[in-house]
């Protein structure tokens, strides 16, 4: 890594900035070393990628996974990848780059990926970008991470990139960045393994710059194929494609939210831009009918039920005096509570 990149970093436990110390390889290239908070935390980097993993924080399923694919990392995990693509017909550039294309990206845009695993989505992001834009490759196998750096290295060369690349190996559930500082954020292909799916979905969102885009995605065969004898071979072959897209999970935040199942139906993709909380509603904007009020109103003014024939009355009378329901019952309500507490209508009624 480099030095300058110390500050694109943050501590996944404090979200406190961090600083080198013990720094092996010029400033340019630093290739061993730690990245330490102000509150004590030491991480370590490993032949220039910096490990943000507290082993002791990793849920049952993250750690199991972590060893998995360490054990995978060099060629077992390209050649099984091979094999799905090649078993369901699909051309994988095709698969992928379709992703790519729904994050919008532009040439000097900041991207994280995360779950790089080997590259093999790593160096589609980065040739969409240019010199001034920036990928950040994360795992949470170490293994993973140093054979995707090999892997970029060989892409470089051949296909001359030009943007940033940065790595670091994490949990998805505590990335080491800020907030809000990606302009898009990829994960394709292990997302159910986060062991706490809303916080993962909530963890991509929250690096995301407002108005940016996530994609996540990862095994499920579609709805319309379940109970069928297709799933019952697939699932058979990998019982990880049981699972079902967890649409349920997403931040409140998602907007413009797209699905969709590729590679013969058995993944899912979700994509959405970030919004700002929940999507915004005019609360006070007046009902065109004979009930009247507002969202505001029928939500928070609800008053005790009244029997069916004084709905009845009311109805009638709002109708003959040429008002909503609402209206008339408001008018009501208010003169008669100011009569009964001696307050002017429309006043603060005392106590309150």
């Amino acid at each position: 890594m480099r030095a300058d990149r110390v500050a694109s970093f943050r501590c996944p436990k404090h979200g406190s900035a961090l600083r080198l110390s013990g720094v092996v390889g010029a400033d340019a290239e630093i290739s061993a070393g730690s990245l330490v908070s102000p509150e004590g935390c030491v991480y370590p980097i490993e032949q220039g990628v910096p490990n943000f993993l507290d082993a002791g924080r990793l849920t049952q399923i993250e750690a199991s996974t972590m060893v998995e694919y360490d054990r995978v990392a060099d060629g077992i995990y390209d050649v099984a990848v091979d094999w799905q693509f090649a078993s369901m017909y699909e051309d994988e550039n095709e698969v992928r780059e379709s992703m790519v294309d729904m994050l919008h990206l532009a040439a000097a845009h900041n991207v994280l990926e995360v779950g790089c695993g080997t590259g093999r989505d790593s160096f589609r992001l980065a040739r969409r970008l240019g010199a001034a834009g920036h990928l950040h490759m994360q795992d949470i196998s170490g293994g993973m991470v140093h054979a995707c750096v090999r892997k970029m290295a060989e892409y470089s060369g051949k296909m001359s990139l030009a943007c940033g690349l940065d790595y670091s190996v994490s949990s998805a559930l505590a990335l080491p960045f800020p907030d809000d500082v990606f302009d898009a954020v990829f994960h394709f292909g292990g997302f159910n393994q986060f062991g706490d799916l809303p916080r993962g979905a909530a963890e991509l969102a929250r690096v995301t710059r407002p108005g940016g885009y996530v994609l996540l995605g990862d095994e499920a065969v579609a709805p319309w194929l379940k109970g069928t004898e297709f799933e019952a071979i697939v699932t058979t072959n990998n019982p990880l494609f049981k699972a079902d897209a967890p649409l349920s999970v997403l931040p409140a935040c998602a907007r413009d939210v797209t699905v969709r199942w590729v590679m013969a139906n058995c993944f899912y993709v979700i994509a959405f831009r970030k919004g700002a909380g929940l999507p915004p509603l005019n609360l006070d904007l007046p009902h065109k009918g004979w009930r009247g009020g507002t969202m505001r109103s029928r939500y928070f003014g609800q008053l005790e039920g009244v029997t069916p024939e004084a709905k009845a009355f009311a109805r009638q009378a709002a109708a003959r005096s040429g008002v909503s329901v609402h209206e008339w019952l408001d008018r009501l309500v208010r003169k008669q509570a100011a009569d009964d507490l001696g307050a002017p209508t429309g006043g603060k009624v005392r106590g309150s």
